[in-house]
């Protein structure tokens, strides 16, 4: 540096391009070319001769003791404006913020991610018998904030006036949706694992409609208590016997307990016969 303080000589600032992401210390530092000081020729000046650039984080990122946002959110060739902590000596660059733009002036280059932009890019299977609802995607830029990550995850936080959601959205296909309604919609592609280390309670006020299309095995330690004004067992030719089903066991004589005297489970019987 030629200046005793950081700042005496003014503020030396640049507008460039990442062309290096690979920080051997993991600090999210980039290599940064900026267009107003050095060559653009890499030939004259390799991008392994570019110093590091460090990340100036916002203030609500502690950025110490591994607490807050990480900072490797730069990828190469992403648009960065900063300022040399040491002045003219152009060595020690601070990258302060990035710039979205159309390079080209191509639409198919524009910077900003599709659905922030009124355009629903994000591609869905629907398929289950209809069980599984169309996405109730309606933003209007520019309310619709939007991250989309490198490999194709999205986060978005849609305040489109009356269209209002939130969609989380794996590139496997994997989402969960909430509509302007609080709708909400859970898709998984593979497996779903739930752990409760504790108790669970849930409370559903209207239906509840299960469909497994393969085996349904419930392993309980305890007891199960299963209360209902009416429980139809109403598929099937063997387990839980239906009302009307033979019984492998006598009845009662006509007339004892209201029996009709014959092997078949009644209506209002307080027994439940499993097995054939």
């Amino acid at each position: 540096m030629t200046t005793k303080n950081i700042g005496q000589e003014g503020f030396t600032w640049f507008i460039g391009t990442v062309e290096d992401r690979n920080d051997p210390q993991k600090l999210g530092r980039v290599r940064v070319r900026p267009y107003n000081l050095y060559s653009q020729d890499k030939a004259l000046v390799p991008t392994a001769e570019l110093p590091w650039a460090i990340i100036m984080m916002p203030p609500t990122n502690p950025s110490s003791k591994q607490v807050g946002w990480s900072s490797n959110g730069l990828t190469v060739g992403s648009t960065v404006i900063g300022f040399f902590m040491d002045g003219n000596d152009c060595n020690q660059p601070i990258i302060m913020g990035t710039m979205h733009g159309i390079p080209g002036n191509n639409i198919a280059n524009h910077d900003m991610t599709e659905p922030s932009r009124e355009i629903n890019s994000i591609k869905k299977e629907y398929s289950y018998d209809g069980r599984e609802p169309t996405s109730p995607y309606a933003a209007k830029y520019p309310y619709n904030k939007v991250l989309q990550t490198e490999s194709g995850h999205f986060v978005e936080v849609d305040d489109t006036p009356g269209q209002e959601r939130l969609h989380i959205f794996h590139k496997s296909g994997t989402y969960t949706e909430i509509d302007k309604d609080g709708r909400k919609v859970d898709k998984v592609v593979d497996n779903h694992i739930e752990i409760v280390l504790k108790d669970q309670t849930v409370h559903i006020i209207g239906n509840v409609d299960i469909k497994v299309d393969g085996n349904y095995t419930l392993n309980v330690d305890g007891d199960i208590v299963m209360n209902g004004k009416t429980i139809n067992l109403n598929h099937g030719t063997m387990g839980a016997a239906r009302i009307g089903d033979t019984a492998d066991t006598g009845d009662d004589p006509p007339g004892v307990s209201g029996s009709d005297g014959s092997n078949k489970i009644e209506t209002g019987s307080g027994t439940v016969f499993i097995g054939d």
